[in-house]
Parts: structure tokens; C-alpha cells; sequence
């Protein structure tokens, strides 16, 4: 008989899996079918992204609610800590990537060092892509010796492996994989908010020209680059209660908190997707052909 938080995580990964799945595995679709510009090599990264990151947080969170990670070495345990954290801190530092190529895309520097990187975006977006698998991939080859897995003695409550953070290593970890990329992401926002607002008092002179493509597609980067922070906000503070408060929090709010993230992937599928015309084109398209089918059967 299924117990009742069994049960729970079943009707999460049932909702959470699919749609998290189905909405970036649509991005994927779209543009490996396109010729890739910079902005499509980093949502398409990004989608590749969420669908690891949704597909360890689904598997970690069935070997953890079923007692599965005790059939195996504790060392598989370990790979999959350094996995999913790696996931985690790559999807927060593309989502710097993306803000950096929209600073550099809609604002017009003065500054000769900004102005070269502009001119050299392709190059810059390559080099940042790189430069944020090495600090994900870096900050956590030290699970291995900061992560303490253990059995369970024969008078313990627990069912599975007992995993032991350092809390010191995962300040440290938190701090470069999360928290930095959330201050790029918030620095490039400031600078695209400050500029957009330069801009509308600028066109406010030149009524006829105020909803102008360039406003328009400028006022489409930020909305998106601010839902995105605002979703990165709310990953980075649960991601953060449970690694470095995880003994504070009771098992309800641990597990509510944990099934909370299995919707991110989700959430950032879809302000990607309504935040980009050939996305959203795409995905207009798509949905009217199921419900022609739908209208047909």
C-alpha cells in the first residue's frame, strides 16, 4: 500500500514530467530545424538544459520517495548529486548568458571596451557558453569529498542512504553556481531598464514613432530577461533552504519546497516561449494543427 507522500510525488511527476518535457522539447524542435544565430544557440541550450535538469529532478525524486538508491553503490549516489547540482548552477548562469546577449543586443554603450564586445557578440556568447559549463561543471567535482553518504544503522528510521552536506562547501557552491549569475542576470536588467526608459522619453518627442519595432522588441527582451529573474529568485531561494537549511525545515515544507522546483523547467519553457516571436510563431502553429485534429476526430 502506497504511503501518502508516495502518492503525492506520483501526481507531481505526472503533471510536472510531461508538460516540463513537452514545452522544451518543442524548443529543441524548433530550432534544430533553424540556422542557429547567437540568441538560438542559447535557448536551444537552455531547453537542452531543463530537459536534464527536469529528467534528474524527476529520477532523484523517485529513488528518493521509494527507498532506490540503497540497492546501489553510494557512489552512484555522488554522481547523481554532481549531475543534478551541475544542471542546477548551468541553468542559472545561461540565464546570465541570455541577459548579457540582450545588454549587448538593445543598449547603446559609450564605453570602448562594451562597444568592441558588441561587435564581437558572437564570440562573446560562445566564450560565456564555455565559460559557464567550467564554473558549473568545477564548483562541483568537490561533492565527492564535501558530500558524506552513509547507510543507515539497523536502529535508524531511514530506509535509504543518509547524505550529509558540508554546509561551509555548499555556501561556497551556492555562492559561485547560483548567486552570481542571479547578480549578472540583475545587473544587465538594471542597465536594459535604464536605457528602455531613456528610450521611451526619447521617442515620447516622436509620438507617431512611439510603439516602434526596436521599443517593441526592446520592451519583449526585458519583460522576458524579468520573469526570468523572477523565476531564478524563486529556484534560488528554495534550492537554497534545502541545502543549507535542510534541518530546520520539516518533511512537509522539504517536500513541498522539493516538488516546487520540478515546475521550473516549466515556467522558464514558457516565458522563453512567449518571450520570442519565432517561438511563440512555432508554437502557435503547432497548437492550431492538434486542434484542427482534435476538431476533425
Amino acid at each position: 500500500m502506497p504511503t501518502r507522500l508516495q502518492i503525492y510525488w506520483a501526481v507531481v511527476l505526472i503533471i510536472a514530467w510531461p508538460c516540463g518535457f513537452i514545452l522544451n522539447a518543442s524548443i529543441v524542435a524548433v530550432y534544430l530545424s533553424y540556422r542557429k544565430k547567437e540568441c538560438d544557440r542559447i535557448l536551444l541550450t537552455m531547453a537542452c538544459c531543463n530537459v536534464l535538469l527536469l529528467s534528474l529532478l524527476a529520477f532523484d525524486a523517485i529513488f528518493i520517495t521509494y527507498g532506490l538508491y540503497i540497492l546501489f553503490d553510494k557512489e552512484f549516489c555522488l554522481a547523481i548529486n554532481i549531475i543534478l547540482f551541475f544542471s542546477i548552477h548551468f541553468s542559472f548562469w545561461l540565464t546570465a548568458c541570455l541577459s548579457v546577449y540582450y545588454c549587448l543586443r538593445l543598449v547603446n554603450f559609450s564605453c570602448q571596451i562594451l562597444i568592441y564586445l558588441q561587435r564581437r557578440i558572437s564570440f562573446v556568447v560562445t566564450l560565456f557558453l564555455l565559460v559557464s559549463v567550467l564554473i558549473s561543471w568545477v564548483i562541483n567535482v568537490p561533492v565527492i569529498w564535501a558530500v558524506q553518504v552513509t547507510k543507515p544503522n539497523a536502529t535508524s528510521i531511514y530506509q535509504d542512504y543518509i547524505v550529509n552536506y558540508d554546509k561551509r562547501y555548499m555556501f561556497f557552491n551556492i555562492v559561485l553556481g547560483s548567486a552570481l549569475p542571479f547578480v549578472v542576470t540583475s545587473l544587465c536588467i538594471g542597465i536594459c531598464l535604464i536605457s528602455l526608459l531613456r528610450h521611451v522619453q526619447r521617442m515620447r518627442q516622436h509620438i507617431s514613432e512611439f510603439w516602434s519595432p526596436q521599443l517593441k522588441s526592446h520592451v519583449k527582451a526585458f519583460r522576458t530577461m524579468l520573469f526570468l529573474l523572477i523565476l531564478n529568485l524563486i529556484f534560488f531561494i528554495v534550492f537554497g533552504s534545502l541545502y543549507l537549511a535542510e534541518h530546520d525545515l520539516g518533511v512537509v515544507l522539504q517536500n513541498v519546497l522539493s516538488s516546487g522546483t520540478m515546475f521550473i523547467p516549466s515556467g522558464q519553457a514558457l516565458i522563453l516561449i512567449f518571450g520570442n516571436s519565432k517561438l511563440a510563431k512555432a508554437w502557435s502553429k503547432t497548437m492550431s494543427i492538434f486542434g484542427s485534429c482534435a476538431r476533425n476526430v
